[in-house]
């Protein structure tokens, strides 16, 4: 009998190893997808927080129109906590009777009553950026 034929298995080249302009764009690349995801998940926790306050009523976040009702502010600081509330809520504390926009906080500071055109308006409420916001001219909420 014969010797079985043994086949020897092609063989391979040698492994190249990667050169180290390769490895360091995947470090890159790598550092670049992180950014990516970190600054994503930052962007969605912004957008939902911007949302919560529009979603909520929050003045600063969606200016009340003349008619609807406002909760009450019991200092200055409070005001960026003021929300929009239906007028039969037992927080509607002050219905809007007038809105003026683009007003600085120190013309609102200085200006003995911002409201003159409101005559029925009894207080106001400023919010904003120092150098641009917004005047709630308020009465009473009769309904609270």
């Amino acid at each position: 009998m014969s010797e079985p034929v043994t086949y020897q298995p092609a063989p391979q080249p040698p492994a190249q190893e990667e050169s180290r302009g390769k490895q360091i764009a995947k470090g890159v690349g790598k550092a670049l997808l992180w950014r990516l995801v970190i600054g994503g998940i930052v962007l969605v926790i912004a957008l939902g927080f911007g949302a919560y306050k529009y979603l909520s009523g929050n003045i600063t976040a969606k200016t009340p129109a003349v008619g609807e009702c406002v909760s009450e502010a019991k200092t200055d600081a409070d005001v960026e906590n003021v929300t929009t509330v239906d007028c039969s809520d037992a927080k509607a504390h002050d219905k809007v009777v007038g809105v003026i926009t683009n007003k600085s906080e120190s013309y609102f500071k200085s200006t003995q009553n911002p409201c003159t055109a409101y005559p029925d308006a009894e207080s106001a409420y400023w919010f904003g950026k120092s150098a641009s916001g917004t005047i709630l001219c308020l009465v009473p909420n009769k309904a609270s």
